[in-house]
């Protein structure tokens, strides 16, 4: 299934920058979703004085948040390039990404609809480091770009059954500029 190959890929990546051996490296998790019981956490390496790779994932675990579903997976991979030195200061990126949900929309919201689908997103992210200690750091970050999606929508109430009106739809699809990066990510170097 999708769901499980994206799965098994950030895994892959995962592991893949933990056991890079020679570079600078650090774990990390956001701040500011997790009094939501959000889970956004990644990992970051050096790649040169000034870039570094990083991937993420971000989580919401719920059915229904006030009144609205809110039930989505993103994992993104983003190439960030700093303008004093890796991990220090100000830095752009661009990333790319794929999103999973079963959520409302934002221009759905309250409507007793949701949609149910998927998303590639493409865009940048900008971010400021600030180093706490020798091991810790805050990120403090702010991203998005282009979500081009495929979707199906059906009511909240009946789950089984398409809200979608068209005749012979099988999937809608929509493009949007949206944010979808952004908070404070605690970051510990682990190498």
């Amino acid at each position: 299934s999708k769901r499980m190959a994206f799965k098994k890929l950030f895994f892959f990546i995962f592991i893949s920058l933990y056991a890079h051996n020679n570079a600078q490296t650090y774990v990390k998790v956001n701040g500011f979703t997790l009094p939501a019981l959000m889970l956004n956490a990644g990992i970051e390496t050096k790649l040169t004085d000034k870039t570094t790779f990083q991937a993420d994932v971000f989580v919401s675990p719920w059915k229904s948040l006030f009144g609205n579903r809110m039930l989505f997976a993103i994992g993104t991979l983003e190439y960030r390039y700093y303008f004093i030195e890796s991990f220090k200061n100000w830095y752009v990126a661009a990333n790319t990404g794929v999103a999973i949900y079963r959520m409302q929309k934002y221009n759905h919201l309250n409507l007793g609809i949701h949609q149910e689908g998927y998303s590639i997103l493409l865009g940048g992210t900008v971010g400021y480091v600030v180093k706490v200690n020798d091991k810790i750091n805050l990120d403090i970050f702010l991203g998005g770009g282009n979500a081009q999606s495929k979707y199906r929508s059906y009511y909240n109430a009946f789950p089984d059954i398409r809200a979608d009106k068209e005749e012979g739809a099988s999937i809608n699809g929509s493009g949007e500029w949206i944010p979808y990066k952004g908070g404070v990510m605690i970051s510990y170097q682990i190498k």
